[in-house]
């Protein structure tokens, strides 16, 4: 089988599962991006081609929750608003940052994701163990203070982004909203704008390489779109494992190979 031909049945491999367990559990890049690296992606380029590649299914899963949104609806706008601003400048961030200096963070970044990832479900249990004081809605003071924290978080979302759907649910969280599906909605909608921008950013500095994405693109949406419709008769805590073990052995590997 020819080079060419083998990395791309890799990466289209990849982007399937990827988009497959973003639908189930989440944590689809600590797939697809490691993907892109071993088949000699650069850095930078790998990680705006990803965002690119899995974003398609962050939008049909944003309007499966549109039911979920009405209750915060006041509160989209400035929402949107900080998770664009700093999608938008993490993406810039990434861009201006050297492949080298970048190549040397991937590992910490895989760890990072790897272990919001891990530490998910019980991290999410302590958060919705108590309904909140204020369930019919939210503080003035956490009103003010939810953008900014969005904002910081989005930062990550632009320039890594992995792992970052735990950040942003605990940022809502903590804000007062104690709905798990409210909370999965606002979540979902905030790391599609996020994303949205930095794929436009990255588009524009010419960072994706479409001869990649494009069919990652169509494998990541084939992978989510039939675990989406099966997602009811998997185990959803065996692929959660498989994603936590394949992250440890992508982290420690680039760990050894830059050490």
């Amino acid at each position: 089988m020819p080079l060419l031909t083998f990395r791309a049945v890799w990466l289209a491999a990849a982007a399937f599962f990827a988009g497959g367990v973003n639908a189930i559990a989440g944590g689809g890049s600590l797939l697809s991006f490691p993907a892109l690296l071993q088949a000699g992606v650069l850095p930078v380029q790998a990680n705006a081609t990803n965002t690119v590649a899995l974003l398609p299914g962050q939008f049909t899963s944003a309007a499966a929750y549109r039911r979920e949104l009405h209750r915060y609806r006041s509160l989209l706008l400035p929402l949107l608003v900080a998770a664009l601003a700093g999608g938008l400048l993490g993406a810039r961030l990434l861009m201006a940052t050297r492949q080298e200096l970048f190549l040397r963070m991937v590992p910490w970044l895989l760890l990072t994701a790897t272990l919001l990832f891990a530490g998910g479900p019980p991290l999410q249990q302590r958060l919705f163990q108590k309904p909140h004081a204020h369930a019919t809605g939210l503080r003035p003071v956490a009103r003010v203070l939810l953008p900014i924290g969005i904002f910081v978080v989005c930062l990550y979302v632009g320039f890594f982004g992995a792992g970052s759907g735990l950040l942003i649910m605990g940022v809502l969280s903590f804000a007062g909203i104690d709905s798990v599906h409210e909370v999965n909605a606002l979540k979902t909608i905030i790391t599609s704008v996020s994303n949205s921008v930095a794929a436009i950013t990255f588009v524009f500095y010419g960072a994706v390489l479409w001869h990649y994405g494009l069919f990652m693109m169509i494998a990541a949406s084939i992978g989510g779109y039939f675990s989406a419709r099966s997602a009811r008769k998997r185990p959803t805590k065996s692929i959660r494992f498989f994603i936590i073990v394949m992250g440890c052995i992508v982290t420690a590997y680039f760990f050894w190979k830059l050490h």
